[in-house]
């Protein structure tokens, strides 16, 4: 039995979410990974709510759909195939859960013969007519739009009469009499990005039954929500929001599936965002809150049900219950998050509906409804809701066509597209063919920073001076766990040529060194590279700088659980020579205090000099002693396992320093969050620190001359500075109002026009209240004027008019009116009444082009 990975697979870039047991092992069905076991079995937490596999709309609405649920599963890794899959799936179904034969059915791809006969031989009770074919849409399975794919196989069982009689009630159908309970992939073909595929190395089986589903048949419940895993939950949010289950099913089965999908991703290292993942559960989450206010919740509520989930499953999911506290607050801090959206949603509704009733229409355009979704997170069925209590309807074909319009253009730039380099699919090429020189795999060299080694295969020399390499052994390290790649230099023992590696990648354990040659001739024709003795030398400055960081990691890592808390989880890093960066679970910002103490502890700890303990251990032994296993990591039965002895244990399959006096400095320099619920930290060590404190120093230095005091008083001299510039600057603002209002004539540019005056001022770079006072002195004359003002306010070029009594009196003018008209023609926008109106234009706008505006209207009025 294999553990279940965690529901979020930052090692695979094509999914968002483990949408099935097989993905942990998507590279050993690729042939990139050899496990020492060709069976398996496994329960898998799995998520469906983006991507190719998507149910999250079909939850609340049908009886069987959810977005998390636990996948049973059992594999085959080249050892058995359709034969042995086909008889193990029909005597665990029949025997051991003990369901009748004669409620079964089976399907098979199309032009699956041999499955189709396996049936007949394997359940001849299925011979009459319940062994059916079905088409790609139905069974034929991949995971994603690249990755291993075949055609399945599945069994279904009839729920009886009493769940439908009608002409859609067949198998494969969308109702809920025929429910699949176990699907059998067939696993022969790698589907590339480009549309290309290739046969995978060896066939194996990928199967998966949903414990949900087969649970309701066994426990004899009306929907996936009545089994026992769920009473409790559904229990607790009728109590929550003082409903009655049976008044509103379809909310309580949202509330219960979403409140799963959103502990077990939290809890797995995700966070809540408006973009990948983490935009789908912001999605979740928010449409569980729209469901809770339908039965009557008003204000945050999900949170609260945390704790009854984790005493239903914390005892097979012990990461729920490690990480409750967590999932709470971040739950609850994006529910509250919602709320706030929720009233800025309304407001929205109610302005567009009513431009919609002005304009004599009942339908509310898709884009607008796109919009209130895409930029605002307002559910769709929430806006019809609203619509529909204003007597209002939704465009759903123009939503759909946004929708559309965003899915493609995101597909078009999402990371997810993973475009193979065409030498390293070259060099994949003639791994598969076997165009291999000794056979054997690279042989990583960890200790060394320079071997002795022989070429074993190289990429042509039709793309030279680009070229690749595959050695029998290497000292470069491939990007893995956050750590990125070596680079380096290969040479010939003889000097005749010299390449340049930048990038280093694996596959099947084949280390593929790619770069440029810079000097000497490969390709010359007595040369032959396979015979010759290579030197192999990894840049050892940039690799001690990425040992240094990646210690470094493992000790702050250590430092955050002890300041912040044990709910601390790796949700990703980077590794690099330049600095190191963190991400982790934590639902708030670090305080300053916070960050100094785990500063502090790091670099105490570093002086202790401590030698860094690298053991070989079995996987099991390794996690009793106390060592942690990081998010999405691969582990095989044997690892290694970096320990900092008393202050830190992880199994890491990195490069370190020997001793952690070797680190030298470590500081803090960013600390921010990327998403709710997930906290990034990026740090620097060594020789970027040494530069960071002697800039520091530099810089404390510069600032005592400036201040003209010693550095131990350089603060206090800057507090005083600011607190003198703060007085003068009162002094000046009462000055600048006392000239505007004592002798308000003498400030502006007068202009006669007709039988008033018109005044403008540039104020330059100023505030509110300064303009404000200069156009309330205008204002007050008792000659007929019209005073217009502007200023750079907070960065924004902004717009003040004003008109004296008379001025609105004899000529009706109206500043309110004059503004609008007037801003709108510089891209911006204002109003008021009409003696005072203000506003902004847009960026770059000159005053004196508004001024000359301002001019050209009076001078127009004049004339008529």
């Amino acid at each position: 039995m294999v553990p279940s990975s965690p529901v979020i697979p930052f090692d695979d870039p094509t999914i968002l979410f483990a949408n099935a047991g097989m993905n942990q092992f998507k590279d050993v069905f690729t042939g990139k990974r050899v496990l020492d076991y060709k069976r398996a079995t496994s329960s898998q937490k799995c998520m469906r709510a983006g991507g190719k596999h998507n149910d999250l709309d079909n939850v609340g609405f049908t009886s069987r759909h959810h977005t998390f649920f636990e996948m049973l599963g059992n594999f085959s890794f080249g050892d058995y195939y359709k034969e042995e899959a086909i008889f193990y799936a029909w005597e665990w179904v029949t025997r051991d859960l003990g369901l009748p034969k004669e409620r079964l059915y089976a399907t098979v791809y199309e032009t699956d013969d041999a499955a189709f006969e396996l049936w007949g031989k394997i359940a001849p009770e299925l011979k009459n007519g319940r062994i059916l074919r079905f088409g790609k849409k139905d069974n034929f399975w991949s995971m994603g739009e690249v990755g291993p794919c075949g055609p399945c196989s599945e069994i279904h069982f009839d729920r009886g009469e009493k769940y439908g009689n009608g002409s859609g009630d067949i198998i494969n159908g969308e109702t809920d009499r025929f429910i699949e309970i176990w699907n059998l992939v067939f696993m022969q073909d790698d589907q590339l990005p480009g549309g290309k595929v290739l046969p995978l190395p060896k066939p194996s089986v990928d199967t998966g039954a949903g414990l949900e589903r087969i649970a309701a048949i066994i426990q004899s419940a009306e929907t996936n929500y009545g089994i026992d895993i769920f009473k409790s939950i559904i229990g607790a949010i009728s109590e929550i929001t003082h409903s009655r289950y049976g008044d509103n099913m379809s909310s309580h089965h949202v509330i219960a599936d979403h409140l799963r999908a959103l502990t077990f991703c939290l809890a797995d290292g995700a966070g809540i965002s408006n973009e990948g993942r983490g935009y789908v559960l912001r999605r979740i989450l928010r449409r569980a809150a729209r469901h809770g206010r339908l039965l009557g919740a008003e204000e945050p509520f999900i949170y609260k049900l945390v704790p009854v989930l984790v005493n239903e499953m914390g005892a097979a999911y012990p990461e729920i219950k490690e990480k409750e506290k967590h999932i709470q607050n971040v739950i609850r801090l994006e529910e509250e998050s919602f709320g706030r959206t929720l009233a800025t949603g309304l407001e929205m509704i109610d302005r567009i509906a009513r431009k919609v009733k002005v304009e004599h229409r009942t339908v509310i355009d898709g884009e607008e409804v796109f919009r209130l979704y895409d930029t605002y997170g307002f559910p769709y069925d929430l806006t019809e809701i609203i619509a529909g209590e204003k007597g209002l309807t939704l465009d759903r074909e123009g939503f759909d066509r946004a929708m559309r319009r965003q899915q493609v253009r995101s597909k078009e730039n999402s990371d997810f597209n993973v475009i193979l380099d065409s030498r390293l699919q070259r060099m994949i090429d003639y791994i598969e063919k076997g165009i291999i020189q000794g056979g054997k795999p690279t042989e990583f060299v960890r200790d060394e920073m320079t071997v002795h080694a022989r070429m074993i295969l190289n990429s042509g020399f039709d793309e030279l001076p680009d070229f690749a390499v595959i050695l029998d052994k290497t000292p470069f390290y491939v990007e893995a766990g956050g750590q990125i790649s070596d680079i380096g230099i290969i040479s010939s023992s003889d000097n005749s040529w010299t390449m340049k590696v930048d990038q280093v990648k694996t596959y099947k354990d084949y280390y593929i060194h790619f770069g440029k040659v810079i000097g000497g001739d490969v390709s010359s024709g007595e040369f032959n590279v396979f015979k010759q003795d290579l030197k192999v030398t990894v840049d050892s400055e940039r690799r001690w700088d990425i040992m240094r960081n990646h210690t470094a990691t493992h000790l702050m890592h250590a430092a955050l659980r002890q300041v912040l808390g044990d709910h601390v989880k790796q949700s990703g890093s980077y590794v690099g020579p330049d600095r190191l960066r963190f991400d982790f679970s934590h639902h708030q910002p670090m305080t300053d205090d916070e960050i100094a103490r785990v500063e502090e502890m790091v670099n105490a700890e570093i002086l202790k000099g401590k030698t860094v303990a690298t053991d070989i251990m079995d996987i099991n032994d390794a996690k009793k002693s106390g060592a942690m296993a990081l998010f999405g990591e691969k582990y095989g039965d044997k690892v290694r396992v970096v320990s900092v002895p008393g202050f830190s244990k992880e199994l890491c399959g990195g490069t370190h320093v020997e001793n952690i006096s070797q680190i030298g400095p470590f500081f803090i320099v960013l600390e921010t969050g990327i998403a709710s619920g997930v906290r990034r930290i990026e740090a620097i060590t060594g020789r970027e620190a040494v530069r960071y404190m002697l800039a520091n120093k530099k810089f404390r230095g510069d600032i005592s001359a400036i201040v003209g005091r010693p550095e131990a008083e350089v603060l206090a001299g800057i507090a005083q500075l600011k607190e003198d510039c703060q007085v003068l600057q009162k002094e000046l603002k009462r000055t600048r109002e006392a000239m505007f209002t004592g002798g308000s004539k003498n400030v502006g540019d007068e202009t006669e026009i007709g039988n008033f005056t018109l005044v403008t001022y540039d104020f330059g770079t100023t505030d509110r209240d300064t303009m404000g006072a200069w156009i309330d002195a205008q204002k007050a004359m008792n000659d007929t004027r019209v005073a217009v003002g502007m200023g750079q306010v907070n960065g924004k070029m902004t717009f003040m008019a004003a008109a004296t009594a008379t001025m609105e009196k004899k000529y009706k003018f109206d500043a309110g009116s004059f503004t609008r008209v007037l801003l709108n023609r510089f891209g911006g926008r204002g109003g008021g009444k009409t003696s005072f109106a203000q506003g902004t234009v847009a960026e770059g706008t000159l005053p004196e082009e508004v001024f000359q505006a301002v001019r050209k209207l009076f001078e127009e009025k004049k004339t008529k």
